[in-house]
C-alpha cells in the first residue's frame, strides 16, 4: 500500500447549493490530505484522469466524493457492503 497527496475540497456546504456553483467558479477550500491507496486504485484513478481528460487525480478524488456528497442514494451503493477486494 502506498501513500499519495491528494488535494480535497470542503463540499458539504457546497452540495446544498449545487444549482449556483459552476465550473471553475466554485469556492476554493481546498487542503492536502495524505491517503493511503493500493497500487491498482491509484492506476484506477490516474485512467479515469486521462479519460475524462481531468486535471490531475485530486480532481478525480474530488469528483467522487462529490458523488457521493450529492447522490444520497448512492451512498448505499459505496458504504454500505463491505467489499474486501484484497483479504487474504
Amino acid at each position: 500500500m502506498l501513500w499519495y497527496n491528494v488535494i480535497m475540497a470542503h463540499l458539504l456546504y457546497e452540495s446544498m447549493f449545487l444549482s449556483r456553483f459552476k465550473e471553475n467558479s466554485m469556492p476554493k477550500d481546498k487542503a492536502t490530505y495524505q491517503i493511503e491507496l493500493e497500487k491498482d486504485m491509484m492506476l484506477f484513478l490516474e485512467q479515469m484522469t486521462t479519460q475524462y481528460d481531468l486535471p490531475d487525480v485530486s480532481k478525480a478524488v474530488r469528483c467522487l466524493v462529490d458523488y457521493a456528497l450529492c447522490v444520497e442514494t448512492a451512498r448505499d451503493d459505496i458504504f454500505a457492503e463491505i467489499r474486501c477486494n484484497r483479504c487474504d
